[in-house]
Order: C-alpha cells, then structure tokens, then sequence
C-alpha cells in the first residue's frame, strides 16, 4: 500500500524535534508518561532520544502505537536511551483506544489523514463510536484524525497537554465545527501554528498546522501565530496572539489573519447586505465519475465517430482565464486548440446495439477499470452519466488561484463539477449580478468563508458560495464592462476603478473605508498565496 492509501504522510524531523523540546519544556515533573498513537517511521521516537530536555526526567513512559508491524520494527531501532521505557503495540489504534484506558502526561504525533472511502466498515463504526462517547454529533466519518483527535484527548490527565500536526481543514471546514468547540471545552489553552511554507512535500495539496492543547494553564484562551521557516521555529521566534472575536465565535479559525475591528467592520456590512442565496439559484455542475474519459477532445471524437454523442462543456476554470463572458466562438477557439471540451453522453445509445466506434471507446474505459469505481458502478450502465440539462445563465468555478471566477454563459455549454450553474431568481438581471459580485467586500467573503489548499489554492462549496454578500447595482452597458475586465492586468486594477460605483451606491462608503475593505483583501490573498504582508495582524 502506497502512502495515500494509508493516510501516512511522516513529520519532518526538524518539526518533531521542535515539538518534542517545547513540549519538554513545559512539562514541570519528575516523571511523565507519553502516548503517540501512529508511530510511524519513528520521527518522534528519535525527536525524544535527542532532545537536550531528556535528562530533567527521572522516568519516562513512552507508549507507541502502529499498525503496520514493518513500521513499528523501524521505530523501535530509534529508541537507544535507557531513559526511555518504550512500549510497543502493533494494532489499529482505534481498537487501542477501547482495550487500554491508561492516561498520559502528553499525547504527540502526526495521525494519519484517511477519507472515509479508504476505511473498513469496522474502522467507520468505531471511530463513529469513539465521536458518540463524547457526545459530538456525527452522521458519518470524513476522516479518521477526527477520531483519532477525539480519543486522545480522552486519554489525557487533568493538566496533560497535546500536540498534534493536523490539516488544515481542522480550522475551515463545515464538519470540523463540533471539533473545534470539542477543543475549547476540552482545553485551558489552544495554541495553533501555521505555516508559510508546506511541511509535507508529498502532500502538495495538504496544508498542515501544529496544535497544541494545555489542559491547564494560567494564561487561557486561543493563541495563534504564522511561522515563516523552520528556523524560526526552532529558534522561537514567533509571537502567538489572541483574536477574541473569531475565538469567542462559531466562524472559522483561518479568520483569525484579520483584526477584531476589521471582523467587526466586516460583519457589520454585511449585515447590510442581501445573500447571493437570495438572488440566484446555484447547483453543482455534472459529475462524470471519470472526466479524463468522458470529456475529451474533437481528435478522439473523430477516431471513434462519436459526434452523435458530444455535447460542449467545460470541464476546467483556467480554460477561461481572464474573461467574463462566454460564447461559441470561445468554444470553437478552444476546440480548434485540441481542449477537452466535448462530453461524452451515452444515455441514448442501446446497450444491445453499440455501433463499433462506441463498442471499442467503452472496451478502453473497462481495460482501465472505469466500470469499477464506485458512482460507475452505481449505474444502472456505467457509461451513462445521470444528470439534466442545464445549461445555466452563469457558471461560477468552485476553485480559484488570483480571484474567483462567474462567468457568462452565453453559448449553451455544459459543466463539470468543478464549477456551480447559476440562475437568476425572478427579477434580478443576470448582468447586474456578474457586475456586482466584482467588488472587494465580497471577495474578501469569498477569502472567508471559503478554504484554502497547500498551493494556494482558494475553493468554495456551494453553500460558502450561497452565503457571500453582494452588493447589487445596476451595470448600465456590460458589454463595455466586460471587454474592460478581459483587458485588465489584473483583477486589482478592475475593483479599483469599479469599487466606488458598486460600494458606494449601495452602502454609501467613503474612499478611505473601500480602501481598508481592499486591503483587508490583498492581506487574505497573500496568505494563501504565502506571500508575506507588510504589516503584521493587529491582536
């Protein structure tokens, strides 16, 4: 089993080494007794045997869990201090958390990060179960460091501390809610780094924090701090500070990049302001199950003749980088550029008469097992995607790099799941609504409600979509102001020239206030872009 399948992505061990000293150093007592549920390949084993806080001890208990026993044998070689009374247990740690009730000083490690669709039946109705016993609500197992969090916790004495390299998900997403309030009754102290630079190069698309749990301490609250290099780390040259207002709330922690008066002065313009949910309908694009088989290019519709078949889509945003509205003569440039941009659609095909071009194309999706994925499998023939034809006024593109993109659909075109169909409701111009989402107020919401991936990468779900503000005016000639948004050089220059007509009309804000709200903006861009900002966070 490769990493992925496993969830096992191993801690760097300049960080485990960090986090094993400033954990040391914060743990006053003659002996402790220390949990790491997912050994590994031993980075943390190893962090303990170097560390110049080892001799304070007069006794430590180290208790270690893995699943994989080759992996267990290799940690076990990196424990060479007599100190150390290593103990071992080659087991899923979700049966250890039933079997062993022990408790411990300090819980540490990295666990695995595992979707759902990667575990047992009998790994879900454990971890399900290890949710239940701390009455967290839970529909279903997302992924098994939840679980693994949990239990943990459960595991610690009343004044242990824990610290956990987690994703970053923990901080933005919807089913890590009852997670993050679990943390604050949990815990005295939460202390949350992050990261500029990713610390698992593996795992491009993984960002991670460190957590760090104190059961008790007298200097109580959330703390957060952004670390620029692992020599600062090291070296403990870091501020971590305080953002009451995001702390004392149920939105996400990544709000905390902003200022207590900056989240205030957010909230209360938008409270101003009406929901795109009230003004459009949106719902998820088609979702093939395969796109690099059902979505193709005019070259495989020649080799197999399956232009009976075709239907125009596009399956990816950065098809249409830069404009603003779409029509057939940007299908056709993309085509004549050999773009996949034709979707494969079978429904009308009889499954006892298959013309040969189609018989050979589907013989190649089977070769490469395409029948046996799962949403193919749920079909009643696998090749024959479910889903209606809509076609859209607008298209909004789920993940964005610079600034997200709505786009106008003027051509009946398809999309994929990777982009949102969008309907004006009864009285709303669908101009007036692409016009009016171009403004800083509500792409600094798109930084906020949204989450972020390890290349910077901005996405919004579609209820993060529904909930941004926007401010809604009247366009006046769109045509105009569509070709000065496909000419711009950057979408900086199109909010600073359209922001005091959209910002101004509709909430009466003065030049300096449009200004703060823009550079509320470019501080959440250069985060996720990890590009550093002038000025510091405000606390």
């Amino acid at each position: 089993m490769n990493k992925k399948q496993l969830g096992s992505f191993y801690t760097p061990q300049r960080l485990a080494n960090f986090i094993v000293n400033y954990c040391f150093s914060r743990l006053n007592r003659a002996s402790i007794s220390v949990l790491e549920p997912c050994v590994g390949d031993g980075a943390f084993i190893e962090a303990f045997n170097q560390s110049h806080l080892l001799k304070k001890y007069n006794n430590i208990e180290l208790h270690v869990v893995e699943i994989i026993n080759e992996e267990l044998n290799k940690a076990i070689q990196k424990n060479d201090d007599s100190q150390i009374n290593l103990t071992t247990y080659n087991q899923d740690y979700l049966s250890f958390h039933y079997e062993k009730k022990d408790t411990y000083s300090l819980v540490i490690g990295n666990p695995p990060y595992l979707k759902d669709n990667l575990l047992t039946e009998e790994q879900k109705d454990l971890a399900i179960d290890i949710h239940l016993s701390q009455n967290l609500s839970i529909k279903r197992i997302n992924n098994i460091w939840t679980a693994f969090l949990v239990s943990t916790i459960s595991k610690l004495e009343d004044d242990g501390i824990l610290a956990f390299v987690l994703p970053l998900e923990l901080l933005q997403v919807k089913f890590t809610i009852g997670i993050r309030d679990f943390l604050k009754q949990s815990f005295t102290r939460i202390e949350i780094f992050m990261f500029d630079k990713l610390q698992f190069q593996e795992c491009k698309g993984q960002d991670t924090i460190l957590l760090i749990g104190f059961k008790n301490h007298k200097h109580e609250g959330i703390h957060y701090t952004t670390i620029g290099s692992i020599d600062d780390l090291e070296s403990e040259r870091f501020n971590l500070k305080q953002n009451l207002t995001v702390s004392n709330s149920n939105k996400k922690w990544t709000h905390h990049f902003i200022s207590s008066d900056e989240y205030s002065f957010l909230e209360e313009l938008r409270d101003k302001l009406n929901r795109i949910n009230d003004l459009v309908d949106n719902k998820t694009g088609i979702v093939t199950a395969a796109n690099d088989f059902f979505i193709v290019n005019e070259g495989i519709i020649n080799q197999y003749q399956l232009q009976n078949y075709a239907k125009p889509i596009i399956r990816k945003g950065h098809f249409i980088n830069g404009s603003l509205t779409f029509n057939k003569k940007d299908f056709m440039c993309l085509a004549t550029k050999h773009k996949p941009v034709y979707l494969l659609d079978f429904n009308s095909v009889n499954p006892k008469r298959l013309s040969n071009g189609v018989k050979k194309y589907l013989q190649k999706g089977e070769l490469q097992e395409l029948h046996l994925r799962y949403k193919c499998r749920k079909r009643k023939h696998w090749y024959q995607i479910p889903y209606k034809m809509d076609f859209g006024e607008s298209l909004f593109f789920k993940r964005a790099h610079e600034y997200p993109k709505l786009l106008k659909n003027e051509t009946h075109i398809l999309v994929t799941d990777n982009a949102y169909v969008v309907n004006t409701k009864q009285g709303i111009e669908i101009d007036d609504f692409i016009y009016s989402f171009y403004n800083s107020l509500t792409l600094v919401f798109a930084e906020l409600e949204g989450r972020y991936y390890g290349g910077g990468v901005l996405e919004l779900t579609p209820n993060e979509f529904r909930k941004l503000p926007l401010p809604l005016t009247k366009v006046g000639d769109f045509d105009s102001y569509a070709e000065s948004f496909k000419n711009k050089s950057s979408i900086t220059e199109v909010l600073n020239r359209f922001n005091p007509h959209i910002l101004n009309s509709t909430l009466g804000l003065t030049t300096e206030e449009i200004m703060k709200i823009e550079s509320i903006r470019k501080k959440l861009i250069n985060k996720r872009h990890r590009k550093k900002n002038k000025s510091p966070m405000n606390s």
